[in-house]
């Protein structure tokens, strides 16, 4: 290399890169300086060099007091699950002894009073929670109620005069912006990493069942979940949730509870109510290309209704099984996660405009959401029922081979049974690893209609399918629980 930095100092530099992650970024910023002072005749030994050095203590200062002034409001959480054991908890960081199981966590202290937020996963099914202090203190923590739907929950201990962390608007950071997290990875309290703000609104990780995650390549590991994720101003941005590894360990992919969420749900645990959500009251499906060909959309954006509740906000206002939903309020959903947090960050009884595709036109129509049930209740929702349907046993089938379906036609008594309403074919077995098992049907399902043809006899089902238009696909509306939805098929070769 020219003028600048030379090869030895190159060298030098990128062991310490291979070394140090966070240090790689430092050096970063001095090449890219020094060869700026180099393009344009300065001496990097003079003036670059020591600009950059200055601003590498000017961060470091700056990481330094963020985690001076929020270290005191991050608790390490301690749980233990004992025989016979929770089947439902997911904590991180555990570990069985004398017959005990013991799991590591982190908390942000919510309230001078003692009130402390941490995830759901982490206190879930534990008999026992202990809450150390920065300070080292121990108390006995009781969980004042938690959600299960966004992975938090709310922990209180018998403590005054405690330091309360600050929320920052999670909104208004940005990628690329420096975070610092604090927690106890792998039990070491009160660890503090550096990273970046690598992406915002991550979903689709299965993580929890409302998904905005802020994605950071600060490390994250086992025991750090629940702790906060702060900005450069001290402020708590995020709470750690997880991350995405091959290894069980920090692979620089880690995700965090934006804190307008957290804020929302811990406000009402703390107040002793359920968090209140949006509800619609429609099952949907992931467009894909072979999907959205089938139902003349030109786009994978937006959510296809698979089913409709009656009685619901959604039946009320006219929304249809296959019906593509596309905005809400005109904010675009390309996502089924997008749509289904949009509609659940509502207050029930908000009205909503949706824009919604059906027959290839653009329609709006307006709804007042309901109120989302919780997950522990038995009603049904989203388009699915706790409560099965008993199924007389099958009598005489008729195997559709492209399908692997097995039918015949509802008769009276099945009508009966199955709490149907009107004529249809009755599925009385769905073969092993057929289309019709992949696209979701199941035995005791009612085929209303194939391809927006109606059928109520087997013949019928049969001109149906050879009048389809779709060559590769079959769409077919059924009925379950007297609820109508959504299949598509794709049959075999």
């Amino acid at each position: 290399m020219g003028d600048g930095i030379g090869n030895q100092s190159l060298v030098s530099l990128a062991s310490q890169v291979r070394h140090s992650p966070w240090r790689a970024r430092i050096i970063a910023l001095a090449i890219a300086s020094a060869l700026t002072g180099a393009a344009s005749g300065g001496d990097p030994q003079e003036g670059n060099v020591a600009d950059d050095l200055h601003y590498a203590r000017s961060l470091s200062r700056a990481f330094r007091e963020v985690a001076k002034r929020v270290g005191p409001s991050v608790v390490a959480i301690t749980t233990i699950d004992r025989p016979p054991f929770a089947t439902e908890h997911r904590s991180e960081g555990r570990g069985r002894q004398r017959g005990e199981v013991r799991g590591e966590g982190t908390g942000v202290i919510l309230s001078e009073d003692g009130l402390i937020i941490t995830n759901n996963h982490v206190v879930s099914g534990g008999d026992e929670v202990t809450v150390r202090l920065f300070d080292g203190r121990k108390f006995q923590g009781t969980i004042v109620g938690t959600d299960r739907e966004t992975d938090l929950a709310v922990v209180r201990i018998a403590a005054t005069k405690l330091q309360a962390a600050s929320f920052g608007n999670s909104r208004e950071i940005e990628t690329g912006d420096w975070v610092l997290a604090i927690g106890s990875p792998f039990g070491f309290e009160h660890s503090v990493t550096a990273g970046i703000v690598s992406a915002k609104s991550r979903d689709g990780l299965g993580l929890s069942t409302f998904e905005e995650y802020i994605q950071t390549d600060a490390a994250i590991n086992p025991g750090n979940s629940g702790g906060p994720l702060i900005d450069l101003d001290g402020k708590v941005v995020g709470i750690n949730s997880g991350i995405a590894s091959q290894t069980g360990g920090s692979s620089g992919v880690g995700f965090a509870i934006p804190s307008h969420v957290v804020q929302k749900v811990a406000e009402s645990i703390a107040q002793g109510r359920e968090v209140r959500r949006g509800w619609l009251g429609v099952s949907t499906r992931e467009l894909d290309r072979d999907l959205a060909k089938s139902v003349g959309h030109d786009s994978t954006d937006g959510v296809l209704v698979a089913g409709v509740v009656p009685g619901t906000p959604a039946a009320r206002a006219g929304i249809e099984v296959g019906d593509i939903i596309v905005a809400i309020d005109g904010e675009a959903t390309p996502t089924r996660a997008h749509f289904m947090r949009t509609i659940a960050n509502c207050t029930p009884e908000e009205p909503v405009a949706l824009g919604v595709i059906r027959d290839g036109k653009t329609i709006t129509t307006h709804a007042t959401l309901g109120e989302r049930p919780s997950p522990d209740s038995k009603l049904v929702r989203g388009g699915e029922s706790t409560n099965s349907t008993s199924v007389p046993q099958p009598v005489a089938p008729t195997i559709e081979d492209s399908l692997g379906l097995e039918i015949r036609v509802l008769d009276p008594d099945s009508t009966t049974a199955l709490g149907a309403t009107g004529g249809g074919l009755r599925i009385e077995r769905v073969r092993d690893g057929s289309p019709a098992l992949l696209a979701g049907l199941k035995r005791g399902d009612v085929i209303r209609e194939v391809d927006g043809f109606v059928v109520e006899t087997i013949d019928g089902f049969r001109t149906a399918i050879a009048k389809s238009n779709s060559a590769t696909t079959t769409r077919i509306i059924f009925e379950r629980d007297r609820t109508k939805r959504l299949a598509v098929l794709q049959p075999t070769p």
